[in-house]
């Protein structure tokens, strides 16, 4: 087996990066509901770190401070933003063989379906109260899942063609 200088990492480590940042999509919005601007106007929005860990809201101050929790943890979503992250780790760590590539091109496509995705899995936490306000309301994807998806797309990219771009660094 050949020894592999530092070159041969070079697209591992990119396909982490897209990982990384993929991963960091989440403290962006990531879902918003609006009512579309009729009499009164309705609107929520969450972040991924929101819909993935959950989220408490506290109305009040001390003796009439009153905690509602309106989302809890939601795997689906938790899922979604980890598995680019989990994708670029084993493109790094790795060498470039059939069920790495498998393994790892799996990990970000996946990642990315289910980020496109996330309008359908923000209603899994959300408490029954909060699921019935925001039924009537028209659901949108957030720019966190949208850049995220595409930087897991391009993450899967490298990952498929790992070897080759190894070799153009070799040269």
């Amino acid at each position: 087996m050949a020894k592999h200088g530092l070159k041969y990492y070079i697209p591992g480590a990119i396909a982490l990066l897209f990982g990384i940042a993929a991963f960091c999509m989440m403290f962006l919005t990531a879902v918003s509901y609006s009512n579309g601007g009729t009499i009164v106007d309705v609107s929520y929005s969450y972040t991924g770190a929101q819909l993935a860990f959950g989220y408490t809201e506290t109305i009040g101050e001390g003796a009439f401070e009153v905690s509602t929790t309106i989302l809890t943890f939601n795997f689906m979503a938790f899922i979604a933003f980890l598995l680019p992250l989990v994708g670029g780790i084993l493109a790094l760590l790795f060498q470039n063989g059939l069920v790495t590539k498998i393994v790892t091109c799996a990990c970000f496509v996946v990642g990315a379906v289910f980020l496109f995705s996330m309008v359908g899995f923000a209603t899994i936490g959300m408490e029954e109260f909060q699921q019935a306000v925001v039924e009537e309301l028209s659901a949108s994807l957030g720019a966190g899942p949208i850049v995220g998806a595409i930087l897991a797309i391009l993450g899967a990219v490298v990952c498929f063609f790992k070897g080759s771009i190894a070799k153009a660094f070799d040269k």
